[in-house]
């Protein structure tokens, strides 16, 4: 969305006009639903008098809450917003870029658990064929143990796979975010100490979870970066979407390793708890079957 605003105002499409044009093209093209919902009802939000700014951060997800920041970094400071959004806009699509990569690293996990959990049907399909009854064997003492067991480690295994994709998700962030917010801050001509600040009033505003207030501190990247700008006399703008850019490459390298990892880590539950609640659903019931007929 921010890349496609930073579009349409190069356009001539006033600002406060932006999201119903979002939204009208979102209804005429394929979109998710959730995209075409949210850009709804930022549109709606907006066209009722609600400041777009407010009307992003409304939708409550960590990358909206950022685009806002930025929205209103840009009106306050009167720097221009399509510069702005486009910065903004790359970072994310980055981060969407790193998540389609981790659904293509799962898929295979993902596909063998829904296959391994349909396998008890198939065999009780194939030993009804020859004649055995695994439904009955189901139906006894033992049979409803292995049901309880097999069904637990079922349900535990997919449960401990769906866990370890969260926690992974939960890391999902924009390094280097609060370099590229002073950057807007700034291109209206305001001193370092002021564009600080108010990035610092913006995030509080809207709870940008992904700029945290210690990266702020006078050890930090963006205070050490704004100190050499003033001791060698190099034009801080640019001195700060490097620093971002530094950042954000080796945050997206720790992801994409996370995602890796995730790729691997994810067969343990499935050899310790989708595998043995095969065994015990699917196996063991129809190899009873055969013993008690033989």
């Amino acid at each position: 969305m921010a890349r496609r605003c930073a579009v349409l105002l190069r356009g001539g499409v006033p600002a406060t006009r932006v999201c119903a044009v979002l939204d009208r093209e979102a209804a005429e093209k394929e979109h998710t639903e959730r995209d075409t919902t949210s850009l709804r009802k930022i549109a709606a939000r907006a066209a009722r008098g609600d400041p777009v700014a407010e009307a992003i951060a409304a939708e409550d997800a960590p990358p909206w809450r950022v685009l806002a920041v930025a929205w209103r970094l840009a009106e306050e400071s009167g720097a221009p917003l399509a510069p702005a959004l486009d910065r903004i806009g790359g970072a994310l699509r980055e981060l969407e870029r790193l998540g389609e990569r981790r659904e293509v690293l799962l898929s295979g996990p993902r596909a063998t658990v829904r296959l391994v959990a349909a396998l008890p049907l198939l065999s009780f399909g194939i030993g009804a064929l020859l004649g055995f009854n695994p439904l009955g064997v189901l139906l006894s003492p033992a049979g409803v143990a292995l049901f309880c067991g097999g069904g637990t480690l079922l349900g535990g295994g997919v449960a401990w796979a769906r866990m370890m994709r969260r926690r992974v998700e939960r890391a999902d962030r924009v390094d280097g975010i609060e370099c590229e917010l002073v950057w807007v801050a700034l291109g209206g001509g305001a001193a370092p100490e002021t564009a600080s600040r108010r990035v610092v009033d913006a995030i509080d505003e809207f709870g940008a979870s992904w700029v945290r207030f210690d990266r702020f501190v006078s050890d930090g990247l963006l205070a050490t970066t704004i100190r050499t700008a003033a001791a060698t006399g190099v034009s801080l703008r640019p001195l700060l979407l490097e620093e971002a850019a530094g950042a954000r490459a080796r945050a997206h390298a720790e992801l994409e390793q996370a995602a890796e990892r995730l790729g691997i880590r994810v067969l343990l539950p499935l050899g310790l708890c989708v595998l043995p609640a095969f065994v015990a659903l699917g196996v063991a019931p129809v190899v009873i079957s055969m013993l008690g007929g033989m």
